[in-house]
């Protein structure tokens, strides 16, 4: 009998051992030796606790005077990680040096912290400059990595002075083309004024994003230069050809609990209708909102990051005070940038979405069904739309 009652409390820590999670630390690049990479095994966190604690040791870091951020993810996946709150953890360097980073990780409490000691003097390595930003100036959209923004790569010749040059780019008149420079894969330095480039300003927020628009629409060469010393950068342009663009398509991305897909402006079931000149709407019908809790949203052009708006460059917010099902309508205006939603109580609208989606049925706002002719505002797919 003692045997097998030992037996099965072999089995039963067996089992707990295999249901513990494995933590990951992703953060920085300099700080992690890779981007933010929760699948990145050589930055496992190793427990001698059962999982009370957990702990990452890593040695010889070379890191620059700054804040470098990083969060602990659970069995290699966002999912459920753990910052400073909603937000990533950071850890301060006071001077360029190398640097012993000690993480420790309390997955009860959330608590996660990290501490770096001095160990040795800064190795100076060759700075990796990259334009990362609307793919109509880079090709591809928001790359500050390698090697995905490989073709982004800023070159130099003494190390100071880095120059990008980008040419046929089809720009746009009314349109904002933004973008930043990335410090080796994982510092995004936005425009601090007076030329001049930076992360963070004095308050800890990241710096906006340089934004530059043409004159008249065309193909044009954009050089991108930077002063690795100063910090100070600029961009020149130079129209080479014509360029013809059609309409713009806009598509609502957003928190996913909103929009279903979350922030994916290449969600074709979220894209605004048209209802006047320079005017879109899109409702989604049936989401359940919580009350009091604020929900993020943007608005995207052409089903990417590369002309988004929503509270100037930050993203828009609303909220209900009730929670419940709701029909949440969302307007745009595009002389004036102007995004809104609204929400309402879903009402018989709803039920005829979840009978007759996907089809060519066409209802007005009460529920019945319309011949093709109709003319006024009606039901398609499940969203509102004006039929002229």
């Amino acid at each position: 009998m003692k045997k097998i009652f030992t037996l099965i409390a072999m089995l039963c820590a067996a089992i707990g051992m295999q249901a513990q999670d494995t933590w990951t630390v992703a953060g920085d690049k300099a700080l992690m030796g890779s981007h933010w990479d929760p699948s990145d095994e050589s930055n496992n966190m190793t427990t001698a606790d059962n999982g009370a604690t957990y702990t990452l040791v890593r040695e010889n870091v070379m890191l620059e005077a700054g804040n470098y951020g990083f969060k602990a993810c659970p069995n290699h996946g966002w999912d459920g990680a753990i910052g400073n709150g909603g937000d990533n953890a950071a850890v301060t360097i006071p001077e360029n040096a190398a640097y012993k980073v000690v993480f420790t990780l309390k997955p009860e409490t959330s608590e996660l912290s990290a501490e770096a000691t001095k160990t040795g003097e800064y190795v100076a390595s060759e700075t990796v400059w990259i334009v990362a930003g609307a793919p109509a100036l880079l090709g591809v959209e928001w790359k500050g990595g390698l090697p995905d923004g490989a073709e982004n790569q800023m070159s130099t010749t003494d190390g100071t002075n880095y120059t990008l040059v980008k040419t046929g780019c089809a720009l746009n008149i009314d349109t904002p083309y933004e973008f930043k420079y990335v410090k080796n894969e994982s510092a995004w330095h936005g425009n601090a004024g007076d030329g001049k480039i930076g992360t963070k300003d004095a308050n800890g927020n990241d710096y906006p994003n340089f934004k530059i628009e043409v004159e008249e629409p065309g193909t044009y060469t954009v050089t991108f230069t930077l002063n690795n010393e100063t910090l100070e950068a600029s961009v020149s342009l130079e129209k080479t050809g014509d360029a013809q663009f059609g309409e713009k398509t806009w598509t609502i991305c957003g928190v996913e609990d909103l929009c279903g897909k979350g922030w994916d402006p290449a969600n074709t079931d979220n894209d605004m209708t048209k209802v006047d000149e320079g005017m879109y709407e899109l409702t989604l019908y049936g989401v359940s909102l919580e009350g009091g809790k604020e929900y993020e949203y943007k608005v995207a052009a052409d089903h990417s990051w590369g002309e988004s708006y929503g509270e100037g460059s930050e993203n828009k917010k609303f909220s209900v005070e009730t929670t419940g099902v709701y029909d949440v309508t969302f307007s745009f205006i595009l002389a004036t940038k102007t995004l809104d939603a609204t929400a309402e109580l879903s009402t018989s609208i709803k039920s005829i979405k979840n009978s007759f989606t996907m089809n060519e049925a066409i209802y007005n706002l009460q529920g019945q069904r319309v011949k093709a002719n109709f003319r006024g505002i009606a039901i398609k797919n499940g969203r509102k739309m004006i039929v002229k």
